[in-house]
């Protein structure tokens, strides 16, 4: 669990932490952004209309519903991101050759106002992609300079390209308007605004139209304004914000300029188309005209009776109406064999000629050519959706067909009756004179071909003035216009930065704490037991083993004199104590409290004994340089006396009696009765007996004494004891019915302030002016 009271204190312990990692993440920051080249923004807006596909009978160009009009909103927006306009548009604009202003941190491209201008010659080859740098050498020279390890070369005329291995450390000096001629360069440098005096160093680079157009295709960007608006906002980002206003400027005439020309085809064609039909028909109504005018003079009639006139009007009636129905069939056997083409989806539109009431072929031409629109915007031959889009047209196509033919076949049949009619009538014409009846018959031709004529005349100045009045469908609403830098972002950077310096350290200290499974302070053995704290014991730097009796007035011999105090309250009830040191695992400063504690009590003037009982791993013998054949071990299976193995501890009234040799069965020698006559004898011969046990959590061993101890002291060391494995022992302790416990907190580190000495965790235990007699000089000797 998550002390918030350490985090906070870790804060401010560690607050230079803070101090170095905020400057430099704001540094690296201010970093990023010197050597980074800004990308700007340009937005624009366009209206663009979205008609509905129902018009009036009367309107002339409704013809199949083909205006370009009706292509919906979304699919207007594909056609001016396609590669198509943006390539169009990149044809149009001078971005062949880009200018670069070079800094000693970054280059900066220059477009409005570079200070000189390469005029290339488009048939020839001109190095592509590759840096071409420029200096002054005074106002009328200058030297280009080119190294790469490899390049190509375009000619942009036809657009092919070529490797020509590298060029190294080419140099030639030249004269503005000078034509540079070179194997991969033809071209000269016009002098605008550069002078000697400027120290800057500048360089030009030719672009593939075909990157440029691959570069704008990525960046361009286009958003209705809403849900039902028919407006459009366009943007594009680059390095340089003239450069991207220029490009949406072109880019929108260019797209209005498309939308009119598409518009215009379809009037284009039908005029076509009407040429081609009053071809036709001028030649035959010369042909009768003459005829007519020969056959009155030959026979001197100039008139018909009235009976001949009556069915002369019938006949022709039929025989327009038979024309008007001819006329409607070429046109539908021209779309049959239109849109039966295989190239049909990269032919312009078909002439809207002629008004008919088949909904279904309406259709099928509308949904033909939206899908078809919809098409051109996709790229690759392999695009799965491109692929769904290509059967959709197939199955489109073969619909339209289809109502062709059924259209056709009811146009023949109306034909067919029309000259049952007329057949009627001319039967009947025939029963008068015979001239009567042949000039009936000439000028019924010329009549008929002359209203043909004057039809084909009126569609073609329709078709003339639909194409006049075109204006495209799309219009701009707001011209572009810079609206800021995209990246780098500068206040929002260093606003992260800001807080990743702080971030950083914040989550390291949390996470060292979450991490952290190590007691370190009073509180947490609080947390985890009930036990009592008998105290705290500092860190030594004193390089003895028994502090208390080499450093008698420091504050380590200070602390365990106060554990001292405690014990003797907690065993007040008991003539000798037997006085347990044990931990939950090994490490904790068992041994050296052990024989702190005992030499404390000796210092007490009280007779003291120290037992070493960890058989299995022996501390005394090596700390105290004793003898290890000459141990309790030994007692134990009596090779030797309870005098023999009482050795001096090294000051007055302490004694010691090591382990001695590594039993094999230590944990049988310490159960049996041997241990309580031990106990007994030495509880007659001194004040206090001091156990120094294994670890708990290891073996059963120092429970068996703990259960022969009157009080048991369980140690913690600072920032080493694991917090599970301490609980899990006192766990453990308290199942075996042992409750006369205090723990031990060991190995507190001691910070120094400037009034004094403190000790713990900075709020758990601590002192702050130490006891004793004024600053800097307490009762205390030097740590």
């Amino acid at each position: 669990m998550l002390d918030y009271r350490k985090v906070i204190f870790d804060l401010l312990r560690f607050w230079w932490v803070f101090a170095i990692t905020i400057p430099l993440a704001l540094g690296i920051v201010f970093s990023i952004h010197r050597y980074t080249p800004p990308v700007y923004r340009a937005s624009m807006s366009m209206l663009m209309e979205e008609r509905g596909s129902e018009r009036t009978q009367d309107d002339m160009m409704q013809g199949f519903g083909l205006t370009p009009g009706q292509r919906n909103l979304d699919n207007q927006i594909a056609v001016l991101t396609s590669r198509d306009i943006i390539r169009k548009t990149i044809d149009q604009l001078d971005f062949h050759v880009s200018y670069f202003a070079s800094g000693r941190l970054k280059d900066t491209e220059i477009y409005s106002s570079p200070g000189f201008e390469v005029q290339f010659d488009s048939s020839a080859t001109q190095l592509l992609n590759v840096p071409i740098y420029l200096t002054v050498i005074d106002n009328n020279q200058f030297q280009i300079s080119v190294k790469a390890e490899s390049a190509g070369t375009i000619n942009y005329k036809t657009e092919s390209t070529s490797a020509i291995g590298g060029i190294n450390d080419f140099k030639r000096t030249y004269s503005f308007g000078e034509i540079i001629d070179l194997p991969w360069l033809k071209a000269r440098i016009i002098n605008k605004s550069l002078r000697t005096s400027n120290d800057k160093a500048y360089y030009f680079r030719f672009n593939h139209p075909e990157n440029l157009t691959s570069q704008y295709s990525r960046v361009l960007r286009a958003n209705k304004a809403g849900e039902n608006s028919s407006i459009v906002h366009i943007s594009v980002t680059g390095h340089n914000h003239q450069k991207n206003i220029t490009f949406l400027q072109k880019l929108s005439s260019t797209f209005i300029q498309a939308n009119l020309e598409k518009k215009n085809q379809i009037a284009t064609n039908t005029i076509n188309f009407i040429e081609e039909q009053l071809i036709v028909i001028s030649d035959s109504l010369a042909r009768k005209g003459t005829q007519l005018s020969t056959f009155r003079t030959e026979n001197q009639i100039q008139s018909i009776s009235a009976e001949a006139e009556h069915l002369f009007s019938q006949i022709q009636e039929l025989s327009t109406r038979i024309s008007e129905k001819k006329l409607t069939l070429n046109y539908y056997n021209y779309l049959g064999q239109y849109f039966s083409s295989d190239d049909v989806l990269n032919k312009g539109l078909a002439p809207a000629a002629f008004e008919i009431d088949n909904p279904i072929i309406s259709r099928q031409i509308n949904k033909i050519l939206d899908l078809n629109n919809e098409r051109l915007t996709l790229n690759g031959q392999q695009n799965p959706y491109k692929q769904e889009l290509d059967k959709q047209i197939i199955v489109a196509r073969q619909t339209l067909m289809e109502a062709i033919k059924n259209q056709k076949e009811i146009i023949g049949e109306s034909i067919d009756r029309l000259a049952e009619e007329k057949m009627l009538m001319t039967r009947q014409l025939y029963q008068l004179p015979e001239k009567e009846r042949k000039l009936l018959g000439i000028e019924r031709q010329f009549d008929l071909n002359s209203e043909v004529y004057t039809f084909l005349l009126r569609k073609r100045s329709e078709a003339q003035i639909q194409k006049a009045s075109n204006t495209s469908d799309h219009s701009v609403l707001e011209t572009p216009i810079f609206t800021g830098q995209v990246s780098p972002k500068t206040s929002s950077n260093y606003q992260k930065a800001f807080f990743a310096g702080v971030l950083l350290p914040l989550i390291f200290i949390v996470l060292r704490h979450l991490l952290n499974n190590k007691i370190s302070s009073t509180d947490e053995i609080e947390k985890l037991t009930q036990k009592p704290v008998v105290g705290h014991i500092m860190h030594s730097h004193k390089g003895v083993t028994n502090v208390v009796a080499n450093h008698p007035r420091s504050v380590i011999t200070e602390t365990f004199r106060r554990v001292r105090t405690r014990l003797e309250y907690m065993t007040s009830n008991q003539k000798t104590p037997i006085i347990s040191v044990s931990s939950s695992m090994p490490g904790e400063g068992k041994t050296f409290c052990a024989l702190n504690l005992a030499a404390v009590f000796a210092y007490s003037g009280k007779k003291t004994v120290l037992i070493g009982f960890d058989l299995r791993k022996p501390g005394l013998n090596k700390i105290l340089n004793l003898d290890d054949y000459n141990g309790l071990s030994q007692f134990y299976i009596g090779k030797v006396t309870l005098d023999e193995i009482i050795h001096d501890g090294g000051q007055e009234n302490l004694s010691v009696i090591p382990s001695g040799a590594i039993p094999p069965n230590p944990s049988e020698l310490i159960s049996s009765d041997k241990t309580d006559d031990l106990f007994a004898e030495l509880s007659r011969r001194f004040d206090v007996i001091v156990l120094d046990t294994p670890p708990m959590g290891v073996v059963a061993d120092p429970i068996l004494l703990a259960r022969k101890s009157d009080t048991l002291i369980f140690l913690a060391r600072q920032n080493f004891t694991v917090r599970e494995a301490f609980a899990q022992t006192l766990k453990n302790i308290g199942d075996e019915g042992i409750d006369n416990v205090g723990i031990l907190f060991n190995d507190l580190q001691v910070k120094k302030g400037k009034r004094g000495m403190k000790y713990g965790y900075g709020y758990g235990y601590g002192y702050g002016y130490g006891y004793g007699y004024g600053y800097g000089h307490g009762y205390y000797e030097e740590q």
